[in-house]
C-alpha cells in the first residue's frame, strides 16, 4: 500500500469511527493542533449526513422534534456508514432502522412515516416516461380488448400503512404541525406516484388494490375483469374495470397498451 492510500484510509478510519492515528502524521500549522482540526471533519461528515436525512425527513423530524430527531440521525450516522457516491439514497435505510432499533421500534408510527417519506422520494425521483391519454384508450379496437395489457409508470409505488403517515406529510407540506399519530387495526393500502413534476398519493379501496396488483402482474384486461368479480357482478366487472382504467389514464398511471405476449 502506498503511503498516500495508507494516510487515505487511515483519515476515513478516524472520519467513520475516531480512530485518531493518522493525526500524529499530520503537520503542524496555524494555532488549532491536529485533533481539533481533524474534529472539523469528523463533525462535518455528521452534520452533512444529517442534513441530507432532514430533506428526505421533514414530517419525521417535526413529529420528533429537532432535538430528538437529531438523536435519531446520530444513532443512524454511527451504524450505517455511507457506501454510495450520492448523498441522496444514504437516508434509504432508515426505516428500516426505525423499525429494528430501540427504543423506537416501540412506535410503529415511526417507522410507517419514514417509509411514506422514502416511497415520496423514489417516485420524484423516478426515470420519465410516455403516458397514455384517454384518446388513445378510446380508440383501441374493440376486438383486441380481451388481451390488452397496460404497463404502469416507473414511479409507481404501492404501500400498505396502519397510520396516519399521509396527513403528517400533509402538514409538514403546508407548514403546519402534524398531527397527533393515530394507528389503525385495518391497514389501508396506498399509492404513490409522480404525475408531471409533482407527487401524488392515495388510499385504495380494496378493489382498486387488487385490480392494480393484477396489472402489475402482466394481466390483460380479461383478467382484471375476472378479479373484479370478487366484488361485483359479472355483468358488470366490464364496466368497473373501464371506470377503472379511465381513472389510472387521467391520474398518468399508464405508460403503454400492449397485445399479450
Amino acid at each position: 500500500m502506498t503511503r498516500l492510500r495508507e494516510l487515505q484510509h487511515e483519515f476515513q478510519d478516524y472520519i467513520l469511527h475516531g480512530l485518531a492515528s493518522v493525526a500524529e502524521k499530520m503537520e503542524g500549522g496555524g494555532t488549532a493542533d491536529p485533533h481539533r482540526r481533524l474534529r472539523i471533519y469528523h463533525d462535518g461528515y455528521r452534520l452533512r449526513l444529517a442534513e441530507a436525512l432532514a430533506t428526505d425527513y421533514e414530517a419525521l423530524r417535526a413529529l420528533l422534534g429537532a432535538d430528538d430527531f437529531n438523536v435519531v440521525c446520530a444513532r443512524y450516522v454511527q451504524n450505517m456508514p455511507s457506501v454510495h457516491r450520492n448523498v441522496r439514497w444514504y437516508g434509504q435505510g432508515l426505516p428500516a432502522f426505525l423499525q429494528e432499533t430501540e427504543p423506537w421500534a416501540q412506535r410503529p408510527e415511526l417507522y410507517e412515516l419514514a417509509l411514506f417519506e422514502w416511497t415520496l422520494t423514489l417516485a420524484f425521483d423516478a426515470r420519465d416516461a410516455p403516458v397514455v391519454r384517454f384518446d388513445e384508450l378510446a380508440q383501441t379496437p374493440a376486438e383486441t380488448w380481451p388481451e390488452l395489457r397496460f404497463v404502469l409508470h416507473p414511479s409507481l409505488h404501492a404501500i400498505t400503512l396502519s397510520t396516519n403517515a399521509p396527513a403528517q406529510r400533509k402538514a409538514a407540506d403546508e407548514g403546519r404541525p402534524p398531527p397527533q399519530p393515530v394507528i389503525s387495526s385495518q391497514p389501508t393500502p396506498w399509492i404513490v406516484w409522480r404525475k408531471a413534476l409533482s407527487v401524488c398519493f392515495r388510499s385504495l379501496e380494496e378493489p382498486e388494490h387488487s385490480a392494480l396488483e393484477t396489472i402489475r402482474d402482466g394481466a390483460d384486461f380479461t383478467r382484471l375483469c375476472e378479479g373484479l368479480c370478487r366484488w361485483y357482478a359479472q355483468e358488470q366487472a366490464a364496466s368497473q374495470a373501464a371506470q377503472l382504467l379511465r381513472r389510472w389514464v387521467d391520474d398518468e398511471l399508464i405508460t403503454e397498451l400492449g397485445a399479450a405476449r
